[in-house]
């Protein structure tokens, strides 16, 4: 059996730990549900890395969740929440039977699975593009779904900064939808009450959210210049976020907005300036475009180890990706790369038929560009226009 005892326990026991936490930490309100007993799918928003846990507060016993299969391979703690929670892997970005066996199995024994159809946490407070494999899987597996909302996450804890902010963060129950509507509803209406569900407007929550160094690692986020209308190294120092070659220069405040004298930058809000982003790359000569950094360090996961291959440049372009120093270097080839996703704040993963790589830098280390960069090319060759840029 997936489901244990135990897990029942530990769930029990650690529940009310978090919720106080979550309450002081992130200001985290929401209240407990009554499920009637059977298995369910709990789907819900992604914009911290700690949402699986706060929607988990709003529901009795153990919640299996759909994870990352990165957080399998970290050392001593893997093996614990493995042995509490017993999480369902996938491989991020990459299509995985076993994850959806797992599924199957967990809810014959009736259990919770939980899962975030994003698939990744989003960069700009607004719903990043959801697989519509999910519907398929909600067909399938025929039991309750549960849509839920975390509102405030972009406030808190916005992807590019690693500093929380003080203000509040909700979770509520949007709309369950029974297994007699997913018999009746086509696949294409599921997925419209999904989005619709699951969309979260935290810029028209009308908060501010108090913190020091709020426009901080922006540049983690974006990798263009409006004003240059080029690809940029961005910089970010306290509340300001600017661009060294044309001196522009933009506060981001408390109400999550984009405030500047200067006229040639037209974004209010970080959403405007994400979706300008995305139409720049879909737009750009990706055949013709090298994206690289210094200061990265490369390892190969294997298994619950991370081997450091190597600390120094990267770089990356339609035939591949290369990695040097003054001692080594790694070839990578596109047509090896099967996938590129992004973990925890930046940091990048490559995953290839037989191996996975993963890149980590600094805080301000845009990992975005890569995953754009990679899926514009494969669109590009495949003659797709506005096709998903992998976040």
């Amino acid at each position: 059996m997936w489901m244990k005892f135990r897990h029942k326990v530990a769930f029990a026991l650690l529940r009310p730990i978090f919720k106080v936490y979550a309450r002081l930490r992130y200001g985290y309100r929401t209240k407990t549900y009554r499920l009637e007993k059977g298995p369910y799918l709990l789907l819900f928003n992604h914009t911290t890395n700690l949402d699986p846990l706060m929607m988990a507060l709003s529901f009795k016993g153990p919640v299996y969740f759909v994870a990352n299969d990165d957080l399998f391979n970290i050392p001593v703690i893997s093996p614990i929440i493995k042995y509490l929670a017993s999480p369902i892997p996938k491989a991020k970005a990459v299509r995985d039977i076993s994850t959806v066996k797992a599924c199957i199995r967990v809810a014959r024994e009736g259990g919770k699975i939980g899962i975030s159809p994003e698939g990744n946490r989003n960069y700009s407070g607004v719903l990043n593009h959801i697989d519509k494999s999910i519907v398929k899987l909600i067909k399938f597996l025929k039991i309750p779904v549960v849509l839920y909302n975390i509102k405030g996450g972009f406030g808190v804890n916005p992807r590019f900064s690693r500093k929380l902010r003080k203000g509040k963060m909700y979770g509520e129950i949007g709309r369950i939808l029974t297994p007699e509507e997913i018999r009746e509803y086509s696949e294409e209406e599921i997925y419209e009450i999904l989005v619709k569900a699951l969309t979260v407007d935290d810029f028209a929550l009308n908060q501010k959210y108090r913190g020091k160094a709020l426009a901080e690692n922006l540049e983690s986020a974006f990798y263009v210049c409006p004003v240059c209308e080029d690809f940029r190294k961005m910089d970010s120092e306290g509340n300001h976020f600017f661009c060294r070659d044309c001196g522009l220069e933009v506060e981001y405040t408390e109400e999550l907005k984009f405030k500047t004298e200067d006229e040639r930058f037209k974004f209010e809000r970080v959403p405007e300036y994400y979706r300008y982003q995305e139409d720049f790359i879909r737009n750009a000569d990706v055949m013709n475009i090298t994206f690289s950094d210094s200061g990265i360090v490369l390892k190969e996961i294997v298994r619950r180890f991370r081997k450091e291959i190597l600390k120094g440049n990267m770089s990356f372009n339609h035939e591949g990706l290369r990695f040097w120093n003054d001692k080594k270097g790694v070839i990578i080839k596109y047509e090896d790369i099967l996938s590129f996703a992004i973990v925890y704040q930046n940091t990048l993963i490559i995953n290839l038929e037989k191996q996975t790589y993963q890149v980590s830098a600094g805080p301000s280390f845009n990992a975005l560009k890569y995953v754009h960069l990679f899926n514009q090319i494969r669109n590009h060759l495949e003659g797709v226009e506005n096709g998903f840029l992998g976040i």
